[in-house]
């Protein structure tokens, strides 16, 4: 037995066609079919079995396709890293998945950053909302994905790398505009807007509302950019993240937001690095996964409340 034969065995499992296995691997289909009668005479089981034109596992074939995908996955991560250790790794690519919110500066500035010390990686970006990136995350489309938790899933791991500032913006026709911060005790008699409520933002924020008996609020909006242009242009207040959208817009009055007056602690949301444990991950993924670990933009504030 062979690495090559386990490689072979792999592919072929996959496709379940000799013809499409050999030329994906690049060989011819006899020395396909050898490989694999040779590796199944030496097991002693047949590994798969003839269904018309086609093939398919036998349940033996089918259990030892676990260890065989196992053990190649490790074989290829010990490859990678010694490759790393020698200058002569390729790199590799990884699928990356955020939210639009953090794309414009931190995604950027941490690729970059990541790069300066990891030659070769390259990585394909792509941006969604949180719920979509999640699903996505673990049907394999992506390696690693910058959301808002949601739900808690045993297949995955949510990593804090980062947080977002909760604030009340308005124009300066709002009858609040003259307070200095706002409190939920501000908000029970003005029209409140804010994230539409089947988002996992919006689902803490209205959590919270409705702890504080704040009644009076629309969970209508998907972003800041919306938000910010309803609040500045008329007598709405918008409870929302303060990111790049809110300061784009002209007019605007941003206040803090406090659950208190006395204890006045700022409201944070936060974004989190999101990947499978069941999802295969090559060497590289792994790497970058823990440099975010390692490297997470989050600063010590005992006075910070969170409300994701």
């Amino acid at each position: 037995m062979n690495l090559s034969q386990l490689y072979y065995f792999r592919k072929l499992a996959e496709l379940q066609h000799y013809a499409k296995a050999a030329k994906e691997l690049y060989i011819t289909q006899p020395s396909l079919s050898n490989a694999i009668s040779s590796l199944e005479q030496e097991l002693g089981v047949s590994l798969f079995q003839k269904t018309g034109r086609n093939i398919h596992l036998t349940k033996y074939g089918s259990e030892f396709l676990i260890y065989v995908t196992k053990g190649l996955e490790q074989i290829d991560k010990g490859i990678a890293i010694m490759k790393n250790y020698a200058g002569t790794s390729d790199g590799g690519k990884i699928d990356l998945g955020c939210i639009i919110t953090v794309q414009t500066d931190y995604i950027p500035k941490l690729l970059n950053d990541y790069k300066a010390h990891t030659a070769g990686v390259s990585f394909n970006v792509r941006e969604d909302t949180s719920q979509p990136l999640v699903k996505d995350l673990l049907s394999g489309c992506y390696d690693v994905v910058f959301c808002a938790r949601g739900d808690d899933d045993p297949d995955l791991t949510y990593i804090p790398v980062l947080t977002q500032k909760v604030v009340v913006a308005m124009s300066a026709d709002c009858p609040l505009v003259d307070k200095a911060f706002i409190t939920p005790a501000d908000l029970q008699e003005q029209h409140l807007i804010t994230y539409v409520d089947t988002i996992p933002l919006g689902r803490a924020i209205k959590r919270m509302l409705d702890d504080r008996e704040v009644a009076n609020v629309e969970y209508s909006y998907l972003d800041e950019s919306i938000l910010a242009g309803f609040a500045a242009n008329g007598v709405e207040a918008a409870l929302m993240l303060d990111t790049f959208f809110l300061r784009s817009v002209d007019n605007v009055v941003i206040r803090p937001f406090y659950l208190s007056p006395l204890e006045r602690r700022t409201c944070y949301h936060r974004v989190y690095m999101a990947y499978s444990t069941k999802n295969y991950h090559p060497y590289c993924v792994d790497h970058f996964i823990q440099y975010v670990t390692d490297n997470r933009a989050l600063e010590a504030d005992p006075n910070a409340r969170y409300i994701d």
